[in-house]
């Protein structure tokens, strides 16, 4: 069970669900991005088919190098 402090801890691994919710976008965007190689780095819990967990330090990662300058000409 997570605490009110895990909300705020950088080593806490996220699901995928929970990584979806705190990026805003839905838990299957992220497996869309995930399976085309373009979405943020991810661990899997046992094997292959173990659920994707997320860092808060990746997912941030993942979001400033999509960052988009007005005009269209990106960050990173």
């Amino acid at each position: 069970m997570h605490t009110a402090a895990d909300a705020t801890d950088p080593d806490l691994l996220l699901t995928r669900t929970e990584a979806a919710a705190a990026r805003r976008v839905r838990p299957a965007t992220l497996a869309r991005c995930a399976a085309r190689g373009v979405g943020p780095r991810y661990a899997r819990s046992g094997d292959r088919r173990g659920r994707c967990l997320y860092s808060r330090d990746d997912l941030a990662a993942w979001v400033a190098a999509r960052r988009v300058r007005p005009g269209g000409r990106s960050d990173g």
